[in-house]
């Protein structure tokens, strides 16, 4: 089994952070310190994300997720239910979590998969389109990551403020991008037919955060509640994009730790 690169910091009840497709670990470095304060944090790189190797032959499933979530959760000693905040595909794979026993809460940020049946074909061709735009940042083109309108347009469909984002990170997202190519066009397809489903008996803490600002996920389209529990907690983060750690890291950390201090006191919020 593939042993998942990870950032670890701090100590204390742990906290697991899942990214979205084509992101990695560093993704939640603006609110790493912030929820490590007194939580023992955890983020993952995904197998085929980040520094993660994807293995030579697999079937992308979500089922193979799970499997591969569980073997890494035991690795580290997480035997029980832990507290799971995860953002676009992460949040999805949160809330797969939850359903089969693995979560304590969920705090879903911008989660992929709320779609009425399989993925909006908007969202479709933005991931082929950043697919396509990643080979232009090899080689040679890697130095145009330098220049800040370069790099700010790049971000600009996961970030409302990517001027935010430092150079050196922003430059290492783009690049987390095109490094994960074949482990996201696997990922991407598997959910093209697909929904989140199911979910209507999670028992532990729900909550969904979108930003105001999410290019990706629209609201008319990717926001359904059928497959919810219905005491799932709705928040609005303003001034947020579909990536939104970098944006406002001071409300989505807030956002995490409201999340799972619900499951700390045993109680439910409905929207």
């Amino acid at each position: 089994m593939t042993v998942w690169n990870r950032i670890e910091r701090g100590a204390g009840q742990p906290l697991v952070l899942l990214h979205g497709a084509g992101g990695s670990a560093r993704n939640w470095l603006p609110v790493m310190d912030r929820l490590a304060a007194d939580r023992r944090v955890i983020a993952l790189d995904f197998p085929g994300f980040g520094l993660t190797p994807f293995p030579d032959r697999v079937e992308f499933t979500m089922e193979w997720v799970m499997a591969q979530l569980a073997g890494e959760f035991a690795r580290l000693g997480l035997h029980g239910p832990v507290d799971l905040a995860g953002n676009s595909m992460g949040g999805w794979f949160a809330l797969e979590a939850a359903k089969r026993g693995m979560a304590r809460s969920v705090a879903a940020i911008a989660p992929a998969g709320l779609w009425r049946r399989g993925m909006p074909d908007l969202l479709y061709a933005q991931f082929l389109t950043a697919m396509a735009g990643g080979l232009l940042t090899r080689g040679p083109g890697a130095r145009a990551l330098r220049f800040d309108l370069v790099r700010h347009a790049s971000l600009a469909l996961v970030a409302r403020h990517p001027a935010r984002i430092p150079r050196t990170e922003g430059i290492a997202m783009i690049r987390d991008l095109d490094r994960s190519q074949r482990a996201l066009l696997l990922a991407v397809r598997h959910a093209r037919s697909l929904h989140f489903e199911g979910g209507q008996g999670i028992s532990v803490p729900v909550t969904i955060a979108f930003g105001d600002h999410d290019r990706m996920l629209r609201p008319s389209v990717s926001r359904m509640r059928d497959e919810l529990p219905a005491h799932t907690r709705w928040v609005t983060l303003p001034g947020c994009g579909h990536v939104p750690m970098s944006d406002a890291p001071q409300l989505v950390a807030r956002t995490i730790l409201d999340a799972s201090d619900i499951a700390g006191t045993g109680g439910k919020e409905s929207a």
